[in-house]
């Protein structure tokens, strides 16, 4: 579970620092980036659950 928060408080803070870069710069690259992030976070974050779920029921 801790690695998971870890991810999690890096996940924020990379959309945070995206963020910030966007609006300083106006360059609308990582606007891009924070949507590459936030995708690729929501697929492993899915795969993860799928995998919880499955581990759960074999365990049974």
């Amino acid at each position: 579970m801790i690695a998971i928060r870890l991810m999690i408080v890096a996940l924020l803070i990379a959309v945070v620092a995206l963020g910030l870069a966007w609006m300083f710069t106006g360059n609308r690259k990582y606007l891009r980036y924070v949507g590459r992030v936030l995708r690729f976070s929501l697929i492993v974050g899915l795969i993860t659950a799928l995998l919880y779920v499955v581990e759960r029921v074999v365990l049974r």
